[in-house]
C-alpha cells in the first residue's frame, strides 16, 4: 500500500473489460492500471481519447514510459478527438514482482 494507496483510496473503477485486461482504476483525469502479471514488453488500452494523453507513468517512482497511439483513418479524418488504442513500453527495469501500476494522465 506504500508506493500505490493513491490507486486505490479513494477512486472508482476505471475502464471496461474489453479496454484493458486487467484491473484498472480512476481518481479525476488520472487512470490507474494494475498489472498483476508481467507483461510480455506492452500492455494496450483501448477506447481512451488518444489526443489528449499527457503522460504514461509508473506510480511507484514515477518512471515516464513511452508510448504509441493509433486509431481508424477516418476516425482521426472525421472526429478532432478520436477514440484509439495506446500502447504501452513496460520495460523489465519497472516491473515489481506483486504488482505494478501505471498511471494514464488525460488532459480533460
Amino acid at each position: 500500500m506504500g508506493s500505490h494507496s493513491e490507486s486505490i483510496l479513494d477512486t472508482i473503477p476505471g475502464l471496461e473489460l474489453w479496454q484493458f485486461y486487467g484491473p484498472s482504476t480512476r481518481k479525476g483525469d488520472r487512470i490507474y492500471l494494475h498489472l498483476l502479471m508481467k507483461p510480455y514488453e506492452t500492455i494496450s488500452v483501448r477506447g481512451i481519447p488518444i489526443k489528449q494523453v499527457k503522460s504514461v507513468f509508473v506510480l511507484a517512482d514515477g518512471t515516464a514510459l513511452t508510448y504509441t497511439s493509433r486509431c481508424a483513418i477516418i476516425d482521426s479524418i472525421l472526429n478532432s478527438n478520436p477514440l484509439g488504442e495506446l500502447t504501452i513500453d513496460v520495460p523489465e527495469s519497472v516491473i515489481n514482482p506483486y504488482v505494478t501500476v501505471i498511471c494514464i494522465d488525460i488532459d480533460s
